[in-house]
């Protein structure tokens, strides 16, 4: 991991340092060259479809949300955010590449904090213990880094390409600016179809 070392406090490692049983299914699904650099364990979180919550949280619609059972880790890789849960029989993952999310931020709460991911057409909202706010702080901040990293490197395209109106609606839709339905029809527009 990056930034303070959480595996020197025991209290702080038990939330920051994976599991040997939970890291070889993490090892699993990492790709080559993929390296963890954050982790932390959180209480608790849920996947919502549908819109980027701004400021807030947005009412789910009904079944457009899951919950994560188990113990949830949020893990920032130098390629994406891992989001992985396990249970006593289930492990499950998800991967948000760096250019497909819009923002990671911190809403602080009396008892918890929750970590808002708004990516594309999707929100995350992870809970993780105040105790450890430093601690989430800091993997809100890393990831955030690692979203304004890619979207500059996203968003500075040769001169040739900016002339081309699929790169810059390949573009827009990377940076969440229209949805996958939106995109596909201006495609398919473009190319005359």
């Amino acid at each position: 991991m990056g930034g303070t070392n959480f595996q020197s406090d025991p209290e702080l490692s038990k939330f920051t340092v994976i599991p040997e049983k939970i890291m070889k299914k993490v090892q699993q699904v990492l790709q080559p060259g993929e390296s963890i650099e954050f982790s932390l364990r959180g209480i608790g979180g849920s996947h919502t479809e549908g819109g980027n919550v701004a400021g807030g949280f947005r009412k789910p619609a009904r079944g457009d949300e899951g919950e994560q059972m188990g113990h949830p880790w949020f893990i920032v890789t130098n390629k994406r955010l891992l989001l992985a849960s396990t249970g006593i029989l289930s492990f499950e993952s998800r991967s948000l590449a760096w250019d497909q999310l819009n923002s990671v931020e911190l809403q602080q709460g009396i008892i918890d904090d929750h970590v808002i991911i708004n990516g594309m057409s999707a929100v995350e909202n992870w809970t993780f213990w105040k105790k450890l706010r430093p601690v989430t702080l800091q993997a809100v901040q890393l990831a955030q880094k690692k979203i304004d990293d890619s979207r500059n490197r996203v968003q500075q395209p040769s001169q040739a390409q900016a002339s081309d109106p699929i790169t810059e609606l390949k573009m827009r839709f990377v940076r969440g600016e229209i949805t996958e339905e939106q995109y596909n029809r201006m495609l398919n527009l473009l190319k005359g179809q």
